[in-house]
């Protein structure tokens, strides 16, 4: 039974991490160069080819460390909830659930104000304040809050059609498993 419980955390969780990742290095942008550059420089495979300021670099090398971690907490929930299914193969019902789930907490940061969910965000996870740059930085003339609020209405949509997936998936596991024991 709390294995059921486990699931239901760690399920959302993967939902909104996998999406988050996909979408951090899918999401189109208008200054290709600087993007590649950058995502690049986050998977390790160059260094930053531009003129960033100090802050700018502190505040680059926080979010590839942030992105690392949120990467290998990927792998980690993925193999969890793989395990875990092993032990329990009756989870159409935690399907169901944790999609339903996924999408009430998309619901209730959809009815949040972004811009201070935005800063909630990095004053969670960055412990200095170099996310705060200046107008002209090169990283806020490529990222402009604008770039951000159109990724967060993308990571919604990709977030709600990954968790309605879910759903579908547990439905359809529960429809095949009562049409399984009418037959016996």
């Amino acid at each position: 039974m709390k294995i059921k419980y486990l699931l239901l955390i760690l399920i959302p969780l993967f939902i909104i991490f996998f999406n988050l990742n996909n979408l951090i290095f899918n999401y189109p942008i208008k200054n290709k160069d600087v993007n590649e550059n950058l995502l690049n420089y986050f998977k390790g495979k160059e260094g930053l080819k531009f003129n960033y300021s100090e802050r700018e670099l502190i505040h680059l090398n926080d979010v590839k460390k942030l992105i690392t971690i949120l990467r290998i907490t990927i792998y980690f929930v993925f193999l969890l909830i793989i395990i875990l299914f092993f032990t329990d193969n009756n989870i159409s019902h935690i399907l169901i659930v944790s999609g339903l789930l996924t999408i009430l907490i998309i619901l209730i940061l959809l009815l949040s104000d972004f811009n201070s969910l935005f800063t909630k965000f990095h004053e969670t996870l960055f412990t200095n304040n170099y996310w705060l740059l200046d107008k002209d930085s090169l990283l806020i003339k490529t990222y402009p809050i604008e770039f951000f609020m159109g990724f967060f209405k993308r990571l919604v949509l990709n977030i709600t059609i990954t968790s309605l997936i879910v759903i579908g998936i547990g439905i359809i596991q529960n429809v095949h498993k009562q049409h399984k024991s009418s037959n016996i």
